[in-house]
C-alpha cells in the first residue's frame, strides 16, 4: 500500500517493527544464524486491516462474545486495529485491564464518549488528549452523538454542540460524530467551523461517523474543513436500517446517500469500518454464528454495493462502488490517517509496527465476487503471530 512501492517479494521484521521491504535479493541478505525464514508461496500480505469504526470489545457481549472472543474474532478476520467508538469510564477501564494482562491482542484507538442521546459528559477533560498507555491502546479521540435512530431524533442546540466541540477541539481532542442526516451535518459542520475559527489548527482531522446523507454543499464543507469521512460501506443495508429513508426517495434526493466514490473522488480523506457487533443486530436471525465483520467482506461491500441479505444494488449505490484497490485503502493507509497514526501503521514500510495479514489469494486478482471467500491465513500484531488458521501450512 505504499505509493513509492506498491509491490514487494519480502519483508524483514525485528523486535516488532519492519526494517526492510523489497525484493529478495534487497531483503534475504539481512537474515543471520537466528533469523526465522518464512517461504509464503506467492500468498498475498497486506497491512494489517484497521477497523475505524466498531464496538468489538464494548458491545461484543450483545451477541454472545466476552472481551477476549471479540478480540479473538477481530484477529480471525485480519484486523490487527480497532477503533472502539464508545469507551466510557467503565470500558476504559477494561480495556486497560485486558491491556495489563497481556490480554489485548490487538491495537485498540479509544474513543471517549461526549454524550449519549441527551445525557452530556466532560470527564474527558480529566484525560490527556492521544494518551499512549501502551502500543496496544491509546486514547484516539471524543465521540458524540448529533443524531439517533437513522437522523430522526436529535441531541443538541447549535449553541450547546459549538461549545462541547469547541472544548474539545481547544484542548487538543480528535472529534468524531455520529451523524446520520443532513441536517445532522449541517449542526456539526458548523461546529467544527466556528471551533477552527475561534482556534485555528492547520491538521485537526475532525471526523463524520457513518455520513449517510450529504448534499453537495456539505461534502465541499467537509473537504475545506481537513475532516474525515468514516463510513461502513454496507450501508444503507437491510431492514431497519433502510426504515429512515424514504422521505428521500419521496423527495428524489436519492443522490445524497451514501456517496462513496463521490467522497473519495472529492478529495475528502475516507476510511471504513464494519461497526460489529451492530450489523449483527441489525441483521438478527440472519446474522447466524457471526459470518460478518470481514475486511474482505467491507470490501466487496464497497465494491458491489449489494445488500447482507442479497437485495440488488439499485443504479444510485451502483454509481457510488469503489474500485478495490480505493476500497483497501479504507482499511489500511487512509484508516492509518484517521487516527494519526500513518506514521506507524497502515502501509509495509521500514519502521512501522510489524502488523500484517496473509490472505487465502490476492484480493487485487481475483474476481469480484470472490472477495467475500478469501481468508485471513495468518493475523501478525507487532511481529507476533495471533492468529494462524492451520499450523500444517509451515506459514506460523
Amino acid at each position: 500500500m505504499q505509493a513509492t512501492q506498491p509491490r514487494a517479494e519480502a519483508i524483514a521484521i525485528r523486535n516488532g517493527r519492519i526494517t526492510a521491504v523489497g525484493t529478495d535479493e534487497q531483503v534475504l541478505p539481512l537474515a543471520d544464524r537466528v533469523t526465522r525464514l518464512v517461504d509464503l508461496g506467492g500468498r498475498t500480505v497486506l497491512p494489517g486491516f484497521i477497523d475505524s469504526h466498531a464496538h468489538w470489545i464494548g458491545d461484543g457481549e450483545m451477541v454472545g462474545l466476552t472481551p477476549e472472543l471479540a478480540i479473538e474474532a477481530a484477529l480471525r478476520r485480519g484486523w490487527t486495529s480497532i477503533s472502539e467508538q464508545f469507551v466510557n469510564v467503565q470500558r476504559l477501564d477494561r480495556l486497560r485491564e485486558l491491556d495489563t494482562s497481556g490480554s489485548l491482542r490487538l491495537r485498540v484507538n479509544a474513543y471517549l464518549p461526549l454524550n449519549f442521546e441527551d445525557d452530556k459528559f466532560s470527564w474527558f477533560l480529566d484525560h490527556e488528549p492521544r494518551h499512549v498507555y501502551s502500543p496496544h491502546l491509546r486514547l484516539a479521540g471524543v465521540k458524540l452523538f448529533v443524531d439517533h435512530d437513522w437522523g430522526t431524533r436529535f441531541h443538541w442546540s447549535q449553541v450547546e454542540l459549538d461549545n462541547y466541540v469547541l472544548t474539545a477541539h481547544r484542548n487538543g481532542w480528535q472529534v468524531t460524530a455520529h451523524a446520520i442526516s443532513a441536517e445532522a451535518h449541517d449542526q456539526y459542520l458548523t461546529a467544527v467551523s466556528r471551533a477552527l475559527a475561534a482556534h485555528p489548527a492547520p491538521d485537526a482531522r475532525h471526523r463524520a461517523e457513518h455520513v449517510i446523507q450529504l448534499r453537495d454543499d456539505q461534502l465541499a464543507r467537509m473537504r475545506e474543513l481537513g475532516m474525515i469521512a468514516s463510513i461502513q460501506p454496507a450501508l444503507p443495508g437491510d431492514a431497519p436500517a433502510e426504515a429512515g429513508f424514504p422521505e428521500l426517495v419521496a423527495r428524489g434526493e436519492i443522490g445524497w446517500i451514501t456517496r462513496w466514490r463521490d467522497l473519495v473522488d472529492s478529495g475528502v480523506r475516507t476510511i471504513g469500518s464494519t461497526d460489529m457487533p451492530w450489523i449483527v443486530l441489525v441483521l438478527g436471525d440472519h446474522a447466524t454464528d457471526l459470518p460478518h465483520g470481514s475486511p474482505l467482506e467491507a470490501v466487496f461491500q464497497a465494491v458491489t454495493r449489494p445488500s447482507y441479505l442479497g437485495r440488488t444494488p439499485e443504479d444510485w449505490q451502483l454509481r457510488q462502488r469503489l474500485t478495490v484497490d480505493q476500497a483497501l485503502r479504507l482499511f489500511t493507509a487512509d484508516a492509518a490517517f484517521g487516527t494519526f497514526e500513518e506514521d506507524v501503521k497502515g502501509t509495509l514500510a521500514p519502521g512501522k509496527y510489524a502488523d500484517l495479514v496473509i490472505l487465502s489469494a490476492n484480493p487485487t486478482a481475483v474476481a469480484v465476487d470472490s472477495l467475500r471467500d478469501i481468508e485471513a491465513l495468518v493475523t501478525v500484531v507487532g511481529g507476533k503471530v495471533e492468529h494462524c488458521a492451520d499450523p500444517a501450512t509451515g506459514l506460523c
